[in-house]
């Protein structure tokens, strides 16, 4: 029998038999279509995640900090060249330049007093690398650093001392003898540091501050989670690069614990989505192998028919093996067509983007193994019908 002859013939059983496939082409589109969806849209979700993960410890976020100051000719401070330098690595969503006073300034407003604050000198890229959240007005952008604006933002407890329950927006405070207009409010924080602050323009640092150009820390946030370790690593070099007197000097710290634990549980989650994808796969496979005996079973008087007319062993393989690749296959093409769907919907709904280059190679792995399924699944009922005997099988009721 030629090779399209009989491809023709087992399409045609499988439409002729549709209803008993139906349950095993439902479990096998599902599967296709999670695994299309996962494969493709993990990727995009992690670097969602990985852009808000400060909500849960700014584990995305760098510290870049003098580690020893044993050296009584240089001030323990990074310049302005490092930070540009910081901004040109890979993976670097943003760099922070800051610097700031002791906790232990008087700030006033009229003749209201709060102490222990500090004065933070920050520019417009800061506050993506804070939990805390701007509750009234507005932060420090970066017409204000440029200008040189006398403005400020306020931690929540500093706002809370000097203020109480009036709205600090617009109002004058002093610090140092210097007068700035409060232009917005912290919410809360996770560390005192932040809510103790008054936050002003990084440009007023060496004028308000002395000092001159020197940067105290240095703040990157890193655009993806799984990429923490390999930034740190590259921009303690530049910055030992950068200072090679002092080199023994800088550190690059990372929250590495609360890392790890946010990476674990991403990595838990995966393995229950795949796991989860394995199982429906494993239950179509299981299916589809019990209905193909089953199918074994009701067409034994035609296997006995066709052994009669000289069918041999192998093409009786080879015809129920095909039928469960073409079950497999279209189940397969179903679940394609529904995950293309539902990646097309989904990115739109979650305003992510999906690289055409994994959703391609997630079809072609997917199709792979939906065919591998329909082999496996037919193997052994076309094993149990080849060895069928014609004799037994004709008088088959």
């Amino acid at each position: 029998m030629r090779g399209d002859d009989l491809l023709g013939m087992c399409w045609r059983m499988v439409v002729r038999n549709r209803r008993r496939y139906r349950a095993v082409i439902v479990a096998i589109s599902i599967g296709t279509i999670g695994f299309i969806m996962i494969r493709t849209l993990s990727s995009s979700v992690e670097d969602r995640i990985s852009g808000n993960l400060e909500l849960v410890g700014r584990v995305t976020v760098l510290s870049a900090v003098w580690d020893d100051r044993s050296f009584p000719y240089h001030p323990g401070e990074y310049i302005r060249r490092d930070t540009q330098k910081l901004r040109e690595l890979k993976h670097v969503a943003c760099v922070a330049p800051m610097r700031y006073t002791d906790r232990d300034l008087k700030v006033q407003v009229e003749k209201r007093l709060a102490y222990f604050l500090q004065i933070t000198c920050v520019d417009q890229n800061y506050w993506d690398t804070i939990t805390a959240p701007i509750v009234r007005g507005r932060c420090i952008s970066a017409s204000d650093v440029e200008r040189k604006e006398n403005v400020c933002v306020l931690g929540n407890e500093a706002a809370n001392e000097l203020f109480g329950r009036i709205d600090p927006l617009g109002q004058i405070v002093s610090v140092r003898g210097y007068r700035y207009r409060v232009i917005g409010a912290l919410g809360e924080p996770t560390n005192e540091e932040v809510a103790r602050s008054v936050f002003v323009p990084f440009s007023l640092a060496s004028q308000h501050m002395g000092q001159l150009r020197q940067v105290m820390r240095v703040e990157i946030k890193v655009d993806n989670v799984n990429k923490v370790e390999e930034v740190r690593q590259a921009a303690q070099e530049v910055l030992r690069e950068l200072h090679p007197v002092n080199s023994d000097a800088v550190m690059v710290m990372s929250h590495s614990s609360r890392l790890s634990r946010v990476q674990f549980i991403m990595f838990i989650v995966k393995v229950f989505c795949y796991a989860a994808l394995a199982a429906i796969f494993i239950v179509g496979k299981t299916g589809l192998t019990n209905v193909m005996l089953e199918a074994v079973k009701d067409r034994t008087r035609e296997i006995g028919l066709r052994k009669a007319l000289g069918a041999t062993d192998s093409l009786i393989r080879m015809q129920f093996v095909i039928e469960s690749v073409l079950v497999s296959a279209f189940a397969g093409a179903i679940g394609v067509i529904g995950g293309v769907t539902s990646v097309l919907l989904s990115k739109n709904a979650l305003g992510i983007e999906a690289s055409g280059y994994v959703l391609s190679a997630s079809i072609i792995i997917d199709l792979c193994v939906t065919l591998i399924i329909g082999v496996a699944a037919g193997l052994y009922p076309s094993s149990q019908a080849s060895r069928l005997d014609i004799a037994t099988a004709m008088r088959f009721e």
